[in-house]
């Protein structure tokens, strides 16, 4: 991704040999060329500091080389190009047997209407989810299938992330019953209060006899 250009003039800065800073007028900005998309990605610093705008190209720089990295795009796609890899996406469910010809082509007719609707030139960046709604119950059905378009649209060109599901048990908590006293039947009965008194000896018993 170098840069076409090599030689600059005094108003140019590279920036990490992939891009450049020039100033227009009073104030600069930000230039970088996208081998993906065959464009080049603009923007205005908007700064009259020679300094400032190497830092602030350094930042755009960085900021939209991760991107690329993770396989975004800098420039959104419009949502005729959305349209088009929706049915494209939906003609595997053809395909598969998940609907039939006839559904497709219904639903190709629905976002032909919505493209007029909405503008087919529209970027999918700017297009907000009140944007597909509307108080026409004509297009209602029709607003219904472009919502899926824009989502699907965006999940298409966005980059597949990786996600991992954790299985955590649940806890089971066993409450204690209250361990009960267990009450004998002589607890029950009321103690007498009287003193206990001895009893009389048994008769082969012999009480204060000495043995001569």
């Amino acid at each position: 991704m170098a840069l076409k250009k090599q030689q600059y003039s005094d108003e140019e800065i590279a920036i990490f040999d992939e891009a450049v800073i020039y100033k227009r007028g009073a104030y600069w900005h930000f230039r970088m060329w996208l081998k993906g998309e065959g464009k080049y990605a603009r923007k205005s610093l908007r700064t009259r500091s020679k300094a400032t705008a190497v830092e602030k190209g350094k930042a755009a720089y960085l900021e939209i080389y991760a991107n690329l990295q993770q396989g975004k795009t800098y420039f959104s796609i419009t949502t005729k190009e959305g349209v088009a890899k929706y049915l494209e996406h939906r003609l595997k469910d053809v395909e598969s047997g998940l609907i039939v010809v006839g559904r497709h082509t219904t639903i190709k007719t629905h976002l032909q209407h919505w493209l007029e609707f909405i503008g087919k030139d529209t970027k999918l960046k700017e297009l907000e989810r009140t944007d597909a709604e509307t108080k026409l119950v004509a297009l209602e059905l029709i607003m219904g299938t472009s919502q899926s378009v824009v989502a699907m649209a965006r999940k298409l060109t966005m980059p597949k992330a990786k996600t991992r599901t954790v299985i955590v048990p649940k806890e089971k908590v066993i409450k204690a019953e209250p361990r009960q006293r267990k009450v004998s039947k002589k607890d029950d009965e009321p103690r007498s209060l009287e003193p206990i008194k001895p009893k009389p000896p048994l008769p082969n018993q012999r009480i204060g006899e000495e043995r001569i």
